[in-house]
């Protein structure tokens, strides 16, 4: 221990009497630790920390398989049956996420809620911090109205005292009695509640179908010893037994069971162990950049070497004391990565927004301390092994016999050159792989949506659901629009059902009349949005055929529907739609009104990277006696900045109903740019991570030929004395750099084509082997290496001959 102490003083001194080495080297190395702490600190919060909860590795989810849909939430009949039929787990709960309103204070506020079953809470493992959980008799119909609240809500509304138990509060115009509150943080399936109420009372006033998907999300604990296939097996089980048993709802309806971690990560696992392996590319360059330096200063420290073995100095001595200063230079990168690593946590978590679930519990912890601790080590000693190779190698009593500089210097060359080599074909396959994420993100985002998206505010309003009469409801919707039309500024208003561009909204089931189905097989879906008249001229949606919805599409008049252009194309293939009538369900039903296609429009798109799937438009005055209009998005197009309009909104809404709220005022601009916030997270971060390695890869380069430069004065002033022209020396010396650069772009295309189906899930329109990408990223690698070669070559020009000659 006392020599390893002595090996670290020493090595100190050293990097202090050279600051330049110890800066370019601590620099080098706090870019790659810092990538790498940074990206461990999000995999580590995301995808290997356990969920909060009791023995989270025995938590599953349950869903529904169909063929149009391969993962559907559960009906409330088939949750019930799935729950009491099955043996394998210890118990099932249900979640479903829901939103309310929150009266009773000076303005009205829009809360994230959800009902959950009593014996959630045991099920988890989480107790609220104050007060009590739900009990079985308040999760039953007509049970006692009771609610927990979250830990923001409390110390907002509540102050956050032992006194909020038992205290009212107004949910959509229902009191409750607050019973408990949540410890901070708590959320669950990526949703953090604000409210929690019990399950049953809501699910007992569902209708009795099992085709009815109000967002049921059961959750299990498998039993001790049993596994997760052997649960998958009887749950299959039941859902057969179920399709035979109701032929009617459930034919081809199939069962999906895996375990909650994974499901929760599954969307955005592959990016972020891309974007892992990515860091970790750079960590290599960056240590294969410090080990040129430390080849070159080991190099010019042959002779130091040699006396200190002349004085009794064992070999292994002198490897010792090169890996501590390997492993302090690493260190110190270290400790400075984790300043950089710690802003670029934050930004990651930023630029992810809400793409990255789990995203709340990303910090610099003791477990990130530690790993950057481990990789720093490991670093020292990676990049420590090219040095204390050569001192291994070296003959000494050689070296002090020595009469001239040039020693070991086409040894140290030849390494430097494989380390350059080895740089290059790495820094490829990030930039392939940068190349390839931002020509996809390129064409992702030059997709068209289908309508124009500029000058547009979109707002939510929901109305609660005690607004039973329509006539309330729907005329509240009716004052709004009119006198929202009406501002100044303001071009043309409507409303939808569900904002476009946002991967969700409702899908039913329908017939066309004529065509009754004769089998479940034979079942059709289809897209489903209620729309105020104005809503398709205001979004600038093309109408191909017929005629828009009027105004004179009302209660009384007949029912009228508009359709898109792909269920055109699907239902009526080689016939016109216009005057085809449909009606909601999956059989015939005399109660339920045949709908009249009145009109085409082009396809609007509900997520950029899907095909657009058929889609129908209908009239939310006629919409709601089938089912019940509560929440319509509002879209305003503006003559000027949207967002400026927005107090105005607000203004008309509460002059109608103080008690309704409005959210998520923004810019249907912006609703489109987070609709591609993910892809636009692990293009950004790659490109990043690509720049980087092509920078110290350059870096690299220049310090090769510049060291090759340097133990070659002599010879390249001797071609000149001999008549070498000096264009000719310059081409010499930009050949060899040129040399590397093709052996590391040969090796790394060899590796992009077995690497690269590793992001081709994440890509839009372009294949894993893109020629193009390829081409442009060799020929910026062949333009960097030139650059970074061409100083050194230009200095090799200048060489006088006299002078090289009477070097030695």
């Amino acid at each position: 221990m006392f020599g390893l102490a002595q090996n670290f003083k020493y090595a100190l001194r050293r990097l202090k009497n050279n600051p330049g080495f110890t800066i370019v080297a601590v620099l080098t190395l706090a870019l790659g630790i810092g990538a790498n702490s940074a990206m461990f600190s999000v995999i580590n919060a995301v995808l290997l920390r356990p969920l909060p909860y009791r023995d989270p590795q025995r938590l599953a989810l349950l869903f529904e398989h169909w063929p149009q849909f391969p993962q559907l939430s559960l009906s409330y009949l088939n949750y019930r049956d799935w729950r009491d039929q099955s043996h394998s787990f210890e118990a099932v709960a249900a979640v479903r996420n829901n939103v309310v309103t929150m009266t009773g204070i000076p303005e009205a506020e829009r809360l994230p809620a959800q009902n959950v079953t009593a014996n959630l809470f045991e099920m988890l493992g989480v107790k609220p911090e104050l007060g009590r959980a739900f009990s079985e008799a308040e999760d039953k119909p007509g049970g006692p109205p009771v609610a927990l609240i979250s830990h923001r809500l409390c110390q907002q509304r509540f102050s956050c005292s032992p006194a909020v138990l038992g205290q009212p509060i107004i949910l959509n115009n229902e009191n409750y009695s607050i019973i408990g509150v949540m410890p901070a943080g708590f959320e669950v399936l990526q949703q953090a509640p604000d409210v929690i109420v019990p399950f049953e009372p809501w699910a007992r006033t569902l209708p009795d179908d099992r085709s009815w998907h109000p967002g049921i999300l059961p959750i299990a604990r498998l039993k001790p010893g049993v596994s997760l296939e052997q649960a998958r097996s009887e749950i299959a089980v039941i859902a057969k037994r179920l399709e035979k048993q109701y032929p009617d709802t459930n034919t081809n309806v199939s069962s999906l069971v895996d375990l909650m971690q994974d499901e929760i990560v599954q969307n955005v696992r592959p990016a972020l162990l891309v974007l892992t392996g990515a860091v970790g590319v750079v960590l290599l360059i960056a240590c294969a950049n410090v080990a040129n330096l430390m080849l070159v200063r080991a190099a010019g420290r042959r002779r130091e070497m040699a006396v200190c073995a002349a004085l009794g100095a064992r070999r292994s001595d002198i490897i010792r004391q090169l890996l501590a200063e390997s492993i302090l230079v690493a260190i110190s990168g270290g400790v400075l990565g984790l300043a950089l690593a710690w802003v670029a946590m934050h930004l990651v978590v930023r630029l992810a927004g809400e793409s990255l679930p789990r995203s709340n519990g990303v910090s610099m912890d003791i477990e990130v301390l530690v790993f950057t601790l481990l990789v720093a080590v490991l670093a020292g000693i990676l990049f420590g092994l090219a040095p204390a190779r050569h001192a291994w190698r070296v003959d000494l009593r050689e070296v002090l016999n020595e009469t001239n500089r040039g020693g070991s210097g086409g040894e140290v060359l030849r390494t430097r050159a494989v380390l350059v080599v080895s740089e290059i074909a790495l820094a490829m396959l990030l930039l392939v792989g940068a190349g390839l994420l931002f020509k996809s993100f390129e064409l992702l985002s030059r997709v068209s949506p289908g309508f124009s998206a500029d000058h547009i505010l979109i707002a939510n309003i929901a109305r609660s659901p005690t607004y039973r009469d329509p006539n309330v409801r729907l005329s509240f919707f009716d004052r709004l629009l009119e006198q929202v039309s009406v501002l100044p500024g303001v071009r043309a208003a409507g409303a939808i059902s569900v904002l476009p561009v946002t991967g969700t909204g409702s899908a039913l089931h329908f017939n066309i009349q004529g065509r009754p189905p004769n089998s479940p097989q034979q079942f059709t879906i289809s897209s489903y949005r209620v729309v105020s008249v104005g809503y398709l001229k205001t979004m600038g949606v093309p109408l191909i055929a017929g005629r828009w919805i009027e105004d004179r599409d009302r209660e009384q008049a007949p029912a009228v529907v508009v359709i898109n252009s792909t269920f055109a194309r699907t239902h009526f293939p080689n016939q016109s739609p216009l005057g085809q009538h449909i009606q909601l369900g999956q059989m015939p039903d005399p109660s339920v009104p045949w709908m009249q296609i009145v009109g085409i429009v082009a396809d609007v798109k509900q997520s950029l990277a899907s095909e657009s799937a058929a889609e129908m438009y209908v009239p939310y005055r006629q919409a709601d006696s089938v089912l019940p209009v509560f929440t319509l998005s509002l879209v305003v197009r503006t003559a000027g900045n949207p967002l400026q309009q927005a107090n105005s909104i607000r203004a008309i809404v509460r002059g109608i109903d103080a008690n309704q709220p409005i959210t998520g005022i923004q810019t249907m601009e912006e609703n489109v740019s987070q609709s591609i916030a993910e892809p636009r997270f692990r293009t950004v971060l790659l490109a990043i991570f690509a720049g980087i390695a092509l920078a110290l890869a350059a870096v690299g380069i220049f310090g090769v030929m510049s060291y090759s430069v340097a133990q070659r004065t002599r010879e390249l002033g001797l071609r000149i004395a001999l008549g070498s022209s000096r264009s000719r020396v310059l081409q010499l010396v930009l050949t060899h750099g040129l040399r590397l650069t093709v052996v590391g772009i040969v090796i790394g295309l060899t590796a992009t084509f077995f690497l690269a189906r590793y992001v081709s899930s994440m890509l839009f329109n372009v294949p894993p082997y893109d020629p193009m990408t390829l081409v442009g990223v060799v020929a910026v690698l062949v333009v960097i290496s030139l650059c970074a070669c061409y100083i050194p070559a230009r200095r090799a020009t200048l060489v006088d001959p006299i002078v090289a000659l009477r070097e030695e």
